[in-house]
């Protein structure tokens, strides 16, 4: 008889939705892919205002942009002043960005953006994983880990 313990029935989308509660999902089966990270940051201050977005099967976009405090995995926590665009045309994407980088570039802050367009959501977690972007997990990891 073997110790090794029994993992429940693999998890369905909704229902890992509604337990983890996610600010943004990404749905290939539906053209969904994720479209760029972007981190804004003002030098002394333990705070990041984060944009997520994706793009849809239309091309237009959907992100979330809020603040909170990185962690050493680079995931934000306290979330905070979450504002969200859906369905946006591209070009309404890209004003709601150089407004915020123009504001945080004239106080001396930072911008650092993480392009992900194109890719497969594979494709972007090996990336988030080879240039330390995220705390990444991939493949048997999960299993060892048990996620």
């Amino acid at each position: 008889m073997s110790n090794k313990k029994k993992r429940n029935a693999p998890h369905n989308l909704q229902n890992l939705q509604r337990n983890l509660n996610p600010i943004i999902t990404i749905d290939e089966s539906k053209g969904e892919s994720l479209f760029m990270i972007v981190d804004f940051s003002l030098p002394k201050w333990n705070h990041v205002r984060r944009i997520m977005s994706k793009r849809l099967a239309n091309r237009n976009i959907t992100s979330v942009i809020y603040a909170g405090t990185p962690g050493p995995d680079r995931t934000v926590t306290n979330k905070q002043n979450i504002l969200y665009m859906n369905d946006a045309p591209e070009a309404k994407f890209w004003e709601a960005y150089k407004a915020l980088e123009f504001l945080y570039k004239t106080a001396g802050g930072t911008v650092e953006i993480r392009n992900y367009d194109g890719k497969s959501m594979q494709e972007a977690a090996a990336l988030m994983k080879r240039l330390d972007h995220a705390k990444v997990w991939i493949g048997d990891e999960c299993d060892r880990i048990n996620l």
